[in-house]
């Protein structure tokens, strides 16, 4: 295995290890430099520096699976030698700035190492836009007056979305919506998003919201709030179990 050559590639190892890094390698990757391979349209030796209406060619490979083409790029130069077997052409860049002109387009990063990730074009839409990061966990006081009720005209395309991604996780059983109000700190309802299963929900939750914060604009809610049912509120879970059709089943392929 290859040592952390960077400040990029600390922070990957972190979260690699540690999922509550997470964050924080996202902050360093929107900071950072990272290596992809390419070259100018006109023909360039050595160092130069992009003029703004240069073009490039960008080197695209093709996924194991399906053959569909994916854009690599690369925490550092010594990433980027190791996943090729010959000398190619490569281009240094902001990762912000791969990201804008590859945008629509899946990359992955480090592939073909022990510290491969993909993105989706979802994921660098949000990326890109550092406000839909934001996440923060909220705790309700045993007297805290809570409202909840039913969901009302949430896009299938948002069930469907989330229905894809539970179902790449094993732990998760059952996902339910809901709305949720606590009159005490606004008078607004949240759309409520419960998950039922067994494990570790923090990672899952952090990439739900992610995968969700592009569709957030078609949303009739401003806020989307996420509940571990039968752990995070008893009484919210009662709620949603008893009173609500979960949209999302394990093993089903139905949604709600």
């Amino acid at each position: 295995m290859l040592l952390p050559t960077n400040d990029l590639e600390k922070a990957l190892h972190k979260a690699a290890a540690d999922n509550t890094q997470a964050p924080a390698f996202y902050e360093e990757l929107m900071d950072a430099k990272i290596f992809i391979l390419g070259s100018p349209e006109e023909e360039d030796t050595g160092k130069f520096t992009l003029e703004e209406e240069q073009g490039l060619i960008i080197q695209h490979w093709e996924r194991e699976e399906d053959k569909s083409p994916v854009v690599p790029f690369f925490t550092s130069l010594q990433m980027l030698q190791q996943a090729i077997d010959t000398d190619e052409p490569y281009l240094e860049m902001p990762t912000s700035a791969l990201f804008q002109i590859t945008m629509g387009a899946p990359l992955v990063l480090n592939p073909n190492s022990e510290f491969g990730m993909e993105f989706e074009p979802e994921d660098i839409a949000v990326l890109l836009d550092t406000d839909l990061m934001t996440n923060s966990e909220h705790e309700l006081d045993e007297d805290t007056e809570v409202l909840l009720g039913h969901s009302q005209d949430v896009p299938e395309e948002f069930t469907a979305e989330l229905s894809r991604f539970f179902a790449k996780h094993k732990g998760v059983e059952a996902a339910y919506l809901g709305t949720i109000q606590i009159p005490a700190e606004d008078d607004v309802e949240h759309l409520m998003v419960g998950i039922q299963g067994k494990g570790d929900f923090d990672k899952i939750i952090e990439t739900a919201i992610q995968k969700i914060s592009i569709l957030e604009t078609k949303l009739p809610y401003e806020t989307v709030d996420f509940y571990v049912v039968d752990y995070d509120d008893p009484d919210i879970s009662e709620f949603m179990i008893e009173n609500i059709t979960p949209f999302y089943i394990k093993g089903s392929r139905t949604v709600h």
